[in-house]
């Protein structure tokens, strides 16, 4: 995991990033604190790249891809950071070339289990609730509820994969998933029928229940949210024709035949009269949240969900009172917009005293203090997680802190940057870092 994050104004944006890197084995976790996170995009233009969430690709390390890309770019600029991000993508997508058809199927695997895995829980936890009706009857009586209970979660599932945000990732028609992907949903259909079999003697799976996972699976590749293992792409910095920074943040998720599933986040521009300054947590923002609003983002939904939780409490108490449908409804919408107007009014608080105050300051703040401040976010979040993880392997923010500040006339420089090697011993890379 990683912390992350960018203060911007006017002048420039500032981007501090520790070095942890958590690394999921066999034998359990180990966190690694020398995982550089921050990068040049260009070698000659003011514009930089950080990543998050995962180091690699689709098996393909990031910062190779990123010094690769950097190679080719050479010299070129693009007007905008927003070309400078979709013209990345593109590199990306031609380095696909790269991946093995075993990564590709693994992925492919990983991809479903979100889906497989949870059909698989569910029709076990609903069979052993029926276990008492299954003892002592005979295997076909046994089979008609094996396949009423898996076909009743396929159902639910599936519905609820249709309740989420749709996307356009791929123009894959289903015919065109099941001929691509004929094997891997076989093996996965295999895989769930003798998973639930160790459970259930003799469980299988029919046509029908076949053919409802295919569809099923199918319906994961357009849901907009990215759930499965992901990176994330901070583009920030000026383009040619931009005299105010902006950061733009893309999730790169998983591959479906030979499309990206990615999602681009909203850009955040500055722009003098709209938006002066900002702080962006771009990873494990909790701590970086509670500065900029004055309270723990978790603390503060639970205070929302409370207020409006006690006031339809105590509408339903007034209404078993007084036992007037009429006079119970009125008094439930009062109550419900004097909830709304709490709620509202301490929104406006937290803006007017503390996070707007906050972000005025910024706006008028020097490079080397928003660099500092970038940088005192990320050791506070590390300073939280080493003392309220129970786990050291979950003291996932920690190491170094490197610190790089954008400006429009000096482009990119390190304010604090950690290195594998002393840049004295390696004059060669001195020499040809802007030759090559």
């Amino acid at each position: 995991m990683t912390a992350i994050v960018g203060v911007l104004n006017s002048q420039g944006i500032a981007i501090a990033a520790d070095s942890a890197v958590t690394v999921t084995g066999n034998n359990g976790k180990k966190v690694y604190n020398r995982s550089n996170k921050i990068f040049t995009l260009s070698k000659f233009h003011p514009v930089g790249i950080a990543i998050y969430n995962s180091a690699d690709f689709m098996g393909m390390p990031l910062e190779t891809i990123i010094k690769m890309y950097r190679k080719s770019l050479g010299e070129s600029s693009f007007n905008t950071i927003q070309e400078y991000k979709d013209n990345f993508i593109t590199f990306l997508r031609t380095q696909l070339v790269n991946v093995s058809p075993e990564l590709r199927k693994s992925a492919f695997f990983g991809f479903c289990s979100e889906a497989h895995l949870t059909l698989i829980n569910n029709t076990i936890d609903s069979l052993s609730q029926r276990n008492t009706e299954l003892i002592g009857i005979e295997q076909p009586d046994k089979l008609v509820i094996y396949h009423e209970v898996v076909s009743e979660e396929l159902e639910k599932y599936t519905a609820k994969l249709g309740t989420y945000h749709q996307a356009n990732y791929t123009n894959l028609s289903f015919e065109q998933y099941c001929i691509h992907y004929v094997d891997e949903l076989v093996a996965i259909e295999d895989f769930i029928q003798a998973e639930i079999n160790k459970e259930f003697e003799g469980f299988i799976l029919n046509e029908a229940h076949r053919a409802s996972i295919k569809t099923m699976l199918y319906a994961l590749v357009n849901i907009q949210f990215i759930f499965e293992k992901h990176c994330g792409l901070i583009f920030f910095g000026f383009g040619e024709t931009e005299i105010y920074p902006s950061s733009h943040l893309v999730l790169v998720g998983s591959l479906i035949a030979d499309d990206l599933r990615f999602i681009i986040g909203d850009p955040v521009k500055i722009s003098p009269g709209v938006l002066n300054s900002n702080i962006l947590p771009y990873a494990q923002g909790d701590v970086t949240t509670t500065v900029l609003t004055g309270v723990d983002p978790n603390y503060k939904n639970e205070v929302k969900q409370s207020v409006k939780s006690t006031f339809n409490d105590v509408s339903d108490q007034i209404a078993a009172i007084l036992n007037n449908a009429e006079q119970s409804a009125a008094i439930r919408l009062a109550l419900g917009t004097i909830s709304d107007t709490l709620i509202q009014k301490l929104e406006e608080y937290q803006w007017t005293k503390i996070t707007g105050p906050l972000l005025e300051i910024l706006a008028h703040m020097g490079k080397e203090d928003m660099s500092e401040l970038a940088e005192s976010l990320v050791n506070i979040t590390s300073l939280k997680r080493k003392f309220t993880s129970s786990n050291s392997a979950d003291e996932s923010v920690g190491g170094p802190v490197d610190v790089a500040i954008i400006t429009k006339g000096d482009g990119f420089i390190w304010m604090k940057r950690k290195h594998y090697f002393d840049i004295n011993n390696n004059q060669s890379f001195k020499d040809k870092y802007f030759t090559t």
